[in-house]
């Protein structure tokens, strides 16, 4: 039995481009997108783990799937992205890429590490929206997933770098949802919550988070949610379905205030 779409492929397709889309989340991401009929381009830095999920979706779903393997930390990686996908029409960004393993304070972190996880979350994220971005709003249509962590919804003693490039990509994602919903196109911020993934596996080994989510229900929470027309769905220390929602809504009330008071005063 087919598995049923998730997304509106007329939206949201013909193609969708994941950067961070070999395993964990990004995999989760990549198999809901294909469900739907939406072809890929599947980014990340290892080619193995890319050639077997790309093989699995070709099987399962029939769709057109490319791979890149690509360092995101590279200060041209969008623009290699955006190369890869050229004759494409993509009506679908993920941003799924920018992890840390934690645990080091700042200045305890060596410069390489401080300026990858900048260039991973911050350059590579804003130049891929430039254009991606772009495409989308001439066309009047399309969606963007960028991945946050709720590290990025206030400063965290031991991932100093990291909560801060996470409160970029959040704030860009609202901004972004903003500026461009007018257009069609839908943007949305995700303040993850700790998922079980490879990555959190060979931290942790066995050991069990309380609250823990897994990475399928993530992603497609975040596709429900983009689809939905909200800007952000924030994971709260009270981790409910309920206040998850509620402090969305919130920062969803903000934005549209600030818009109001920006358009009253700019005429924008």
């Amino acid at each position: 039995m087919a598995a049923k779409p998730v997304l509106d492929r007329e939206k949201y397709g013909p193609w969708a481009v994941i950067a961070g889309g070999s395993d964990g989340t990004g995999a989760a991401f990549a198999r809901d997108i294909a469900a739907s009929g939406i072809n890929l381009l599947l980014i990340a830095r290892r080619p193995g783990p890319l050639e077997l999920l790309a093989e699995e979706l070709r099987q399962a779903h029939g769709v057109e799937v490319q791979t890149l393997s690509l360092d995101l930390n590279a200060p041209d990686a969008a623009q290699r992205m955006a190369q890869a996908a050229e004759g494409r029409e993509v009506g679908l960004y993920i941003s799924n890429a920018g992890a840390e393993k934690g645990g080091n304070y700042f200045l305890d972190q060596s410069t390489e590490t401080i300026h990858n996880l900048i260039a991973r979350n911050v350059v590579t994220v804003a130049d891929a929206c430039q254009l991606f971005g772009a495409p989308m709003v001439a066309r009047g249509r399309g969606g963007m997933v960028l991945m946050g962590s709720g590290a990025g919804l206030g400063g965290q003693p031991g991932v100093a770098t990291y909560s801060g490039v996470k409160a970029f990509v959040l704030n860009l994602a609202e901004s972004l949802w903003g500026e461009w919903r007018a257009s069609g196109v839908d943007v949305i911020g995700i303040a993850a919550p700790i998922m079980d993934t490879p990555t959190l596996r060979d931290l942790l080994g066995d050991m069990q988070i309380p609250g823990m989510l897994s990475a399928d229900e993530v992603a497609r929470t975040a596709l429900e949610r983009m689809q939905a027309g909200a800007p952000c769905h924030v994971y709260p220390l009270d981790p409910t379905p309920e206040e998850a929602l509620r402090q969305s809504d919130v920062r969803r009330d903000r934005i549209l205030a600030v818009q109001a008071i920006s358009a009253s005063l700019f005429g924008h």
